[in-house]
């Protein structure tokens, strides 16, 4: 017997403003100089995975495009040993995780911002009533007004944020408008700025507990149908499929067991899924008893229905089936078990390719990505590759010329007709000097062999068939 366990949903309702009094603002300056590639702060920048990152610090994290993070840190700073020491592991993190930072402690969302974006200082925490004084020295664009109104500002000699303090609220309105006016009144806290509410997504997911303890498959089985079916219910709601399935069973005496199962494709056939889940169930020593079982979609993928038949409008069946196969060979024998072969860029014939799990290799197929390599495009290569090059004799009409006989396997072979030498040399980086000239050659019998000369051991070899 089990028994269902409800999700409770979370409290959304906005925190009272009397309660929001230190900000905390993170710029992100640039990554490291760790040969990371150089691109645009506004593109290199993933706010919202360091939004996500960011509420270990505070529940209130508002990613501030192109590249700040906000958090309202109120009531949070002691489980820090501070705000000063939040501020430094706020820092630190965001270094370890390959970003260069400043970061600012204060009062007013405005204040926080203009410290942490202009400011000298890697770290700075505003005292309770002194952001006026921090504030005079930085730029005016500091304060987030838009720099056409900054060189308004410019041209009257109002560059700083102290210069701007000076002005009479009224004429400064009047004059540039109420932004100025606006900006200053939130970042000295005359005005109410909070931080917008940011719940990292959620992973779907669903949970049983059984009372008493399960403790055979026949009755952890229907659990799992009714879990699959929470969990695919969950995903067809964000039009996701599955990519990786993680099923956890917890038991009274010790600690929890993680059952990972993968998928090639992106999968949404529940029946699928719960056959390969039971599978793995079967292994499982159940005699101590599971009193509770969750299943979590641990990976997703956006769903991209399958082309369907154009008369009858159903999947191709042998498609289905081979990636079924391919499913149960994966959780049997491991992801990197089940490879498939892949051409890569490289002038070495052997060495033009490489494999690949054999998931990667369908979804680049399924994108259309092409998989030959650039530097064989127009020549026409062998439909088979010999494993090693085979020792062969030939005869040549002419010393280091095309071979006019050859001879391999017990047989000897009359040639008719020769294309080449194409020369195919390898770099000193790549250990021993490897040096080819390879030939198409056509036999009387209409067989065509692709060999080589080494031209440092100056012997023959066949390399390929063409068929």
């Amino acid at each position: 017997m089990f028994a269902y366990s409800t999700s409770v949903t979370a409290d959304t309702r906005a925190p009272d403003k009397a309660l929001l009094r230190r900000r905390l603002c993170a710029f992100i300056t640039g990554p490291l100089p760790e040969g990371r590639p150089t691109r645009d702060q506004t593109e290199a920048v993933p706010l919202s995975n360091l939004a996500d990152w960011a509420v270990r610090f505070s529940p209130l994290v508002e990613p501030l495009p192109p590249n700040a993070l906000l958090a309202d840190i109120t009531g949070c700073e002691h489980l820090f040993g501070g705000e000063a020491a939040l501020a430094r592991q706020f820092s630190e993190g965001l270094a370890r995780l390959g970003w260069d930072n400043r970061v600012a402690v204060a009062e007013t969302v405005g204040a926080a911002y203009a410290l942490a974006c202009a400011g000298t200082e890697p770290r700075v925490v505003v005292p309770p009533g002194q952001a006026r004084d921090f504030l005079a020295p930085l730029p005016v664009a500091a304060l987030r007004i838009d720099p056409p109104i900054c060189q308004q500002l410019a041209r009257i000699g109002v560059c700083a944020v102290g210069e701007l303090l000076r002005l009479p609220r009224s004429a400064l309105a009047m004059r540039f408008g109420p932004q100025p006016v606006l900006r200053l009144q939130q970042a000295l806290g005359e005005v109410f700025e909070g931080v917008a509410t940011r719940y990292p997504p959620t992973v779907p997911g669903s949970r049983l507990e059984f009372d008493p303890p399960a403790k055979e498959l026949p009755k952890i089985e229907p659990a799992v149908d009714l879990l699959l079916r929470e969990l695919f219910l969950q995903m067809q709601q964000r039009n996701r499929a599955l990519r990786q399935l993680e099923c956890i069973l917890y038991g009274p005496h010790r600690p929890p067991r993680v059952l990972s199962i993968e998928f090639v494709r992106p999968c949404r056939a529940q029946k699928h899924v719960a056959a390969l889940l039971k599978q793995r169930l079967e292994r499982v020593r159940l005699s101590e008893g599971v009193s509770g079982l969750a299943v979590v979609a641990r990976q997703t993928a956006p769903w991209r229905p399958e082309q369907a038949d154009l008369f009858s409008g159903q999947v191709s069946r042998e498609a289905e089936e081979l990636t079924g196969l391919l499913d149960r060979l994966v959780n049997r024998l491991g992801h990197d078990a089940v490879v498939q072969a892949e051409l890569q860029e490289d002038y070495q014939p052997e060495a033009a390719f490489r494999y690949v799990p054999i998931g990667q290799a369908l979804e680049r197929a399924r994108g259309s990505r092409p998989a030959s390599a650039g530097v064989t495009a127009g020549r026409l290569r062998p439909t088979v590759l010999l494993p090693r090059p085979q020792p062969i004799r030939v005869i040549s009409q002419v010393p280091d010329g095309p071979p006019s006989w050859l001879s391999f396997g017990g047989r000897e072979h009359l040639v008719a007709r020769v294309e080449g030498p194409e020369r195919l040399e390898t770099g000193w980086w790549r250990g021993p000097d490897l040096r080819r000239d390879y030939f198409r050659v056509t036999t009387t019998t209409g067989r065509q062999f692709w060999i080589f000369r080494d031209l440092v051991k100056q012997c023959w070899y066949l390399h390929g068939v063409f068929s």
